[in-house]
C-alpha cells in the first residue's frame, strides 16, 4: 500500500473527514489516485479550530501538542504523534541540509522555544543533523543575544528575519562591524522576506541568508543554493495550486504520512505556485514559488486592496530604518494609516511617496519614533496591524500610538 493510499484510510477514519465525507456521500472507494482529490471537500483553519480533536487521526497516540502563532487570528491547536515528530524532524532536517549547514556547523537559534513548535523541531533537527547548537530561544534584550554570539561564535543563525536586522543594526549603532561576529549563513523563517531587505541584511552581515516555508498543521521546506522558492516534501504532503489567476493561487495541502493532526485538502490562505522545471542545485524534489501574500493578510484601505508584504518592501528600501509599525483605524469615521518608524535621517516625504508607490496609498502621518519604542507585537513580532477589527493585539498597539500621537 502506497503512502497516498495509507493517507487516505487515515482520512477516513478521523472524525473531522469522516463525518464531512460522509454528508457528502462520498466514499473511501471513490478516492483511488491523487486525481481523486478533486472529488474532497476543502477545509480550512477554522474547521480544525472549531475542534481540534476531531482532525486527530490518533488520539490515543499524541504525545504533545504545539499552537501556531495565531498571527492571522485564534491560533489552531495541533496534536502530534512520535511519528508525526520524527516526520518533522527529518523534514527539517533536509531544510538545513538544503542551505548548506555541516555538521561541523555551530548553530544559534533564536526562535522560541515552547507552544509555537519552530524553536523545538529545528533543534531537534540540529541534533540529528550532527551539528552544535545553542538553545538561545527568545531573550530579554537584543543585548543578550549579541553576549551570546561574541561568547560562542556561532556559524549559522536560525530566527525570524527581523530579529537578524536589529541585531546587526543594534551592533552598528554601538560603533561595530556586524561581520566580524562570524555568521557564515542565515536560515530566516516565520515571515516573508522582501529581496530588497534580503540584499540588506546579507551586505549588512556578509552571508548568504536562506528562506524556510512551513505550516505547523502541515509540513516544512527550505529554499537551497538557487532561491528560486521553497523546496516541498512532496513523499508526506502533497500541494495543489486553486483558483489561479495571473499564475497564482491558494496553496492547498494534503498530508499524507501525519497520524495526530491531519489536513486534507486543507487551504493555507498562502498564494503561491508550483515551479515545474527541474531545479539547478540537482534536488529532485518540487518547488513552491516564494509566499508574498496571504489571503487573510489582504486588507483594503481607502477603498484600496493593499498587501502587507508591499508596505515592507517599500519600508526597507530605505536602509536607515531598523523597524516599523503600521496602524489602521477609523477612529475618525474614516480610514487613517499611521507609520511609525525607528532610524535616523528617515526623509519622511520620500517614505510617504515609496510606500504610495507600492500600494497606492498615502499614509496620513509618519512618526519617527525613538529607538527601541516599538512593542513587540505577538510571537513573530507583527508590524501591520488593523485596529478597526478586533484583535488581541489593540491594547498595546493603542498604548503605544496614544503615546507617540504627537510626533509627525
Amino acid at each position: 500500500m502506497n503512502s497516498f493510499e495509507k493517507g487516505m484510510d487515515i482520512a477516513f477514519k478521523t472524525p473531522l473527514y469522516a463525518n464531512l465525507y460522509k454528508a457528502l456521500r462520498i466514499n473511501r472507494n471513490d478516492i483511488r489516485c491523487v486525481k481523486d482529490l478533486i472529488k474532497l471537500p476543502t477545509v480550512s483553519k477554522e474547521d480544525i479550530v472549531k475542534d481540534y480533536v476531531q482532525a486527530i487521526a490518533k488520539p490515543e497516540q499524541v504525545f504533545k501538542f504545539h499552537t501556531t502563532s495565531g498571527s492571522s487570528g485564534t491560533p489552531t491547536i495541533v496534536g502530534f504523534t512520535q511519528n508525526d515528530w520524527q516526520i518533522y524532524v527529518r523534514q527539517n532536517v533536509k531544510c538545513l541540509e538544503l542551505i548548506g549547514v555541516k555538521n561541523q556547523d555551530l548553530i544559534y537559534n533564536a526562535t522560541s522555544y515552547g507552544m509555537f513548535f519552530a524553536g523545538l523541531v529545528l533543534h531537534d533537527a540540529s541534533v540529528a543533523l550532527g551539528c552544535k547548537i545553542i538553545p538561545a530561544g527568545v531573550l530579554s534584550s537584543l543585548e543578550a543575544h549579541i553576549e551570546l554570539i561574541k561568547t560562542f561564535k556561532p556559524t549559522v543563525f536560525i530566527g525570524i528575519p527581523q530579529y537578524l536586522l536589529k541585531l546587526g543594526k543594534l551592533y552598528e549603532e554601538d560603533g561595530f562591524d556586524p561581520r566580524e561576529l562570524g555568521f557564515k549563513k542565515a536560515y530566516c523563517l516565520g515571515e516573508p522576506l522582501p529581496e530588497k531587505k534580503r540584499n540588506l541584511m546579507e551586505n549588512m552581515w556578509d552571508i548568504d541568508i536562506y528562506c524556510g516555508y512551513g505550516l505547523s498543521e502541515v509540513g516544512a521546506g527550505a529554499e537551497c543554493c538557487e532561491k528560486r522558492g521553497y523546496h516541498w516534501p512532496i513523499h508526506d504532503v502533497l500541494v495543489e495550486v486553486l483558483e489561479k489567476k495571473n499564475g497564482k493561487g491558494e496553496l492547498t495541502y494534503t498530508t499524507l504520512t501525519k497520524t495526530g493532526t491531519i489536513a486534507i485538502r486543507y487551504r493555507s490562505k498562502d498564494l503561491g505556485s508550483i515551479i515545474d522545471e527541474p531545479c539547478p542545485c540537482g534536488e529532485k524534489t518540487p518547488l513552491i514559488s516564494h509566499i508574498e501574500e496571504r489571503l487573510d493578510d489582504l486588507v483594503k484601505i481607502k477603498g484600496t486592496l493593499i498587501s502587507p508584504y508591499a508596505v515592507e518592501s517599500a519600508i526597507y528600501s530605505f536602509k536607515e530604518i531598523n523597524t516599523y509599525l503600521f496602524v489602521i483605524n477609523n477612529d475618525a469615521g474614516f480610514d487613517e494609516v499611521s507609520v511609525y518608524v525607528e532610524g535616523n535621517d528617515i526623509d519622511t516625504l520620500k517614505l510617504k511617496n515609496a510606500i504610495y508607490s507600492k500600494t497606492f496609498i498615502t499614509p496620513n502621518s509618519i512618526a519617527i519614533v525613538k529607538k527601541d519604542s516599538i512593542p513587540l507585537i505577538g510571537r513573530k513580532g507583527k508590524r501591520f496591524v488593523d485596529l478597526r477589527k478586533e484583535n488581541n493585539f489593540n491594547s498595546i498597539v493603542r498604548k503605544f500610538t496614544n503615546a507617540n500621537c504627537s510626533v509627525n
